[in-house]
């Protein structure tokens, strides 16, 4: 059955001229990010497939059994493909949004909405009930903290439409089509990212700091959450109406204009919601890249000089507690292990605390060099 929004997407697109595969905007070349789903699936259709509803109702019957929305720990080879996929790909590792303009393809041929990848939400509850237990239904917490991200860019699907209506062409498909293994670098993410990080500030100190974590694991559009909003939106409607390349100067003279979409528009019900069950998870986030290990961590003479600094006794104290937990499990909350490209494709990146991070090189076979330590400015993170 149609409703309002399937509705407006057939009104507004039997407005436009017919679109071409060959309709992208020339852009210069940009460094190439994550593959493109639709690109790298094979037996898409294979894969299980519920609406969230239904995944719900399967949590029920099984509560009823004896197992009370009980949350099980995921294997460590799902974690580690799920833990690599944050780092590289972003929120959609775990889930996506597609538009209804891309209902007749991969992946999920035939649906359009917001998918949840089965794993992730498990993942998602599993670390939300370990780091912060006691601030609610950690399932709900999970689906909930996603939802917000995704539906943000269910919200600017149909933003753009209204400005395809006004303007008489095609803006979303020529924009996805030049993102295509570029999707991390295009400023909706931080949007759709700073949605999420609101949503997760109301709900409590914890959750703020997990959602925070999480977020700056992720890649580039991905982290800039925190940039002035009317900024991130300047650049956004020079993307999504000018179908400029990221990073553009942004059109500051129809800012107001994001987010005027009428409220009858936006009910949850309006965007379906499934959870895909992969049959094999590295087929959804592919390439599976997984963080180096961690075995053993070494100071360099520069850190070591730094850390034997009596003004420095602080920070000494900071990594004596980091290190270990680096070693333990690098993929602890709150450490934010992540690569830091900006210093070498070996570099990566550890967090002290909230003021304070040491940079590490990977030597390989588990073994690390602790390079760099300092506060956040010192080491570039603003």
């Amino acid at each position: 059955m149609s409703n309002v929004i399937d509705r407006l997407f057939e009104d507004v697109n039997a407005q436009l001229p017919p679109d071409s595969n060959n309709n992208v905007p020339q852009w210069p070349n940009l460094p190439e990010g994550e593959q493109d789903k639709a690109d790298d699936l094979n037996g898409d259709n294979e894969e299980e497939i519920f609406t969230y509803d239904d995944y719900e109702t399967s949590i029920e019957v099984s509560s009823r059994m004896g197992n009370r929305r009980e949350i099980f720990e995921p294997s460590s080879e799902d974690s580690e493909i799920i833990e690599g996929g944050i780092r590289a790909k972003g929120f959609e590792a775990i889930a996506f949004y597609k538009s209804k303009r891309m209902i007749d393809s991969l992946p999920c041929k035939g649906k359009w909405g917001i998918f949840y990848i089965k794993q992730g939400l498990d993942k998602l509850a599993w670390d939300i009930s370990r780091s912060y237990p006691g601030y609610g239904d950690p399932r709900e917490l999970a689906h909930q903290f996603l939802f917000e991200h995704e539906h943000y860019h269910f919200q600017s699907d149909i933003q753009v439409l209204m400005f395809e209506a006004l303007l008489k062409k095609h803006l979303y498909l020529p924009l996805r089509r030049a993102l295509r293994n570029r999707k991390s670098y295009f400023v909706e993410e931080a949007l759709a990212n700073r949605r999420a990080y609101e949503w997760a500030k109301k709900q409590s100190v914890g959750l703020r700091e997990f959602a925070h974590d999480f977020m700056s694991l992720q890649p580039n559009a991905y982290s800039r959450f925190e940039e002035p909003k009317q900024v991130l939106s300047g650049e956004w409607l020079a993307s999504a109406v000018d179908l400029m390349p990221p990073y553009s100067s942004p059109r500051v003279d129809i800012i107001s204009w994001v987010g005027t979409i009428p409220k009858d528009l936006l009910r949850p019900a309006l965007c379906p919601e499934y959870v895909i069950y992969p049959q094999k998870l590295s087929s959804w986030i592919d390439p599976a890249w997984v963080p180096p290990p961690v075995t053993t961590i070494t100071e360099s003479p520069k850190v070591i000089k730094k850390l034997q600094d009596p003004k420095e006794s602080m920070l000494a104290k900071k990594w004596a507690t980091t290190k270990p937990r680096l070693i333990e499990d690098r993929f602890s909350n709150g450490l934010g292990f992540k690569p830091w490209p900006k210093e070498g494709p070996n570099i990566y990146s550890v967090k002290l605390d909230a003021g304070f991070r040491a940079h590490l090189e990977n030597l390989g076979s588990g073994h690390w060099a602790a390079i760099k330590i300092g506060n956040h400015k010192e080491m570039g993170h603003g």
